[in-house]
């Protein structure tokens, strides 16, 4: 079951812009970012819905993500695999602790879908 407050409260604290590209997207009813699943909910990854499992993305990024269409380094929080952001690092605030366990996952998965 996911808590909407933490989708809420990872968008806030990145100021609704994705981590990746740091882009503000602005409609007339407020913001768009998506408060995102490292380690996805259910199944069959069976993430917890926690904050160190979130990031705060645009929609494109967010569905590139979870197409494992790129990684997230663990160890540098660098981009891996993205044309145009490949090496970038991630914008981390003070108050998100990411844990790098899901980070990972991910990238594991990554590399079996991507057959690397």
């Amino acid at each position: 079951k996911r808590n909407i407050s933490l989708s809420e409260s990872i968008k806030k604290l990145y100021e609704f812009k994705c981590q990746i590209c740091e882009v503000h997207l602005q409609t007339p009813k407020g913001a768009i970012a998506i408060g995102a699943h490292i380690k996805g909910l259910g199944s069959p990854h069976h993430g917890p819905d926690v904050l160190e499992n979130m990031l705060c993305l645009c929609p494109n990024h967010h569905e590139q993500f979870d197409k494992f269409g790129y990684y997230i380094d663990p160890e540098t929080f660098e981009v891996k695999q993205l044309k145009g952001f490949e090496g970038k690092k991630i914008k981390i605030v003070s108050k998100h602790q990411i844990d790098k366990s899901f980070l990972i996952y991910h990238m594991n998965k990554f590399k079996n879908t991507n057959n690397q």
